[in-house]
């Protein structure tokens, strides 16, 4: 609040001597200010021609309305400072939990390399497509999964005795080394093993009849399934993931 004492007033004297104020300067003046220099005014008015009393209001009602503007605009000023550091927070909250949510999305599409996705199409006889995924990448804030199309599955196995890796064709008919031999490896209606109950593969000799001998099932071991796949990659959102495994 501004003091009395640093107010610069200028005054003049009448023919009567009585000393009055024509100029006050203070930027800070306050309303307490304001009615004090007032009440000074007042005592040292002449008796004879005193103050109107409208002025006096007047002026009262405008230093008051003066006083009221300055505490709203403080209080304004106050109000958008607090708005603009509640708005820093928020953004700022905001910020870390998309880089959180980014990082996390993140580590689950690395989580799936390897694994086998669907994303809901389907080919043309009908058949749900299945990706192999290879790698993950983020491409413009999106994230996307290099993957390759399963066009099969099959099955591997190889000769007990010689170790050679064998293979085998659609009809089942068994090859090592490039020669055909003389037995068949059973398969079902999507081209997979057939097995026996003891966990043997399920062989056929050339008259098409199951082989019982342990000595022939036994040459053939059981090495698990491997997918065949397309040579494009495909390039699948991680939003469309619609089913893993």
């Amino acid at each position: 609040m501004a003091s009395i004492d640093s107010v610069v007033t200028q005054t003049e004297t009448d023919l009567q001597g009585n000393t009055y104020t024509t100029n006050i300067s203070n930027d800070s003046l306050s309303n307490e200010d304001f009615m004090r220099l007032l009440l000074e005014e007042m005592k040292q008015q002449d008796p004879t021609d005193p103050m109107d009393s409208k002025e006096l209001m007047d002026s009262t009602i405008q230093m008051s309305t003066i006083q009221a503007n300055t505490d709203m605009s403080t209080g304004m000023k106050e109000l958008s400072e607090t708005a603009a550091n509640l708005k820093t927070m928020i953004d700022t909250n905001t910020l870390g939990l998309q880089n959180l949510s980014g990082s996390s999305s993140l580590n689950t599409a690395a989580s799936l390399i390897g694994k086998v996705v669907e994303d809901g199409s389907s080919s043309d006889d009908g058949v749900t497509k299945r990706f192999m995924v290879n790698s993950a990448e983020n491409i413009n804030g999106q994230l996307y999964l290099d993957t390759k199309l399963i066009t099969a599955t099959k099955d591997g196995f190889y000769d007990t005795d010689s170790g050679d890796v064998l293979s085998y064709d659609a009809d089942g008919n068994i090859f090592q080394n490039g020669d055909e031999q003389d037995y068949d490896v059973a398969l079902d209606e999507n081209g997979r093993f057939l097995f026996n109950d003891d966990g043997t593969i399920k062989i056929l000799d050339s008259d098409g009849e199951e082989v019982t001998d342990d000595d022939i099932l036994d040459n053939y071991t059981y090495t698990g399934a491997y997918y065949l796949f397309a040579d494009n990659v495909s390039k699948i959102s991680l939003s469309d993931v619609k089913k893993v495994g």
